[in-house]
């Protein structure tokens, strides 16, 4: 998932399950958290990359059906309703595309910009391409029992 402005970019990609699928506790969401990677480039030429495990497999696919709802123009906004605060997202209609508000925490930086936060216009075609590239994740990460 890359958003991007003018100057800074948040690149989000989606590397693991949190747990390996034989542990953690089977009757809760243990198994089902997702690693989430980032990249993020502020626009001042500092780049600061980190993860988090803030992402259930059933919000990734949630967040994949409210951009397809939007995009189809069923809706004008979507907004994250996670279970962590860590990543949220929303979009909402403008003009002929859409404008993504996206926040990512960065929970091991050292110099005290602990958040990655950008509004970032989108075509129809990017984000036809981020809900492609999410219903991708989505089937290479289902839940896990």
């Amino acid at each position: 998932m890359l958003f991007h402005d003018q100057d800074a970019s948040l690149k989000l990609d989606i590397v693991n399950y949190e747990f390996p699928p034989d542990s953690g506790d089977p009757t809760s969401d243990d198994r089902n958290w997702l690693v989430l990677r980032c990249t993020w480039n502020d626009g001042d030429g500092n780049v600061t990359k980190d993860s988090n495990s803030c992402l259930l497999t059933y919000e990734l696919r949630e967040m994949t059906a409210g951009l397809k709802v939007l995009n189809a123009g069923i809706r004008d906004s979507y907004t994250s309703d996670f279970v962590e605060p860590f990543f949220s997202l929303a979009v909402r209609t403008a003009g002929e595309g859409f404008l993504a508000e996206v926040s990512f925490y960065l929970p091991n930086t050292m110099d005290g910009n602990d958040t990655a936060e950008l509004e970032a216009p989108m075509t129809r075609e990017e984000m036809a391409s981020l809900i492609d590239e999410l219903d991708k994740l989505c089937a290479k990460f289902p839940d896990r029992p």
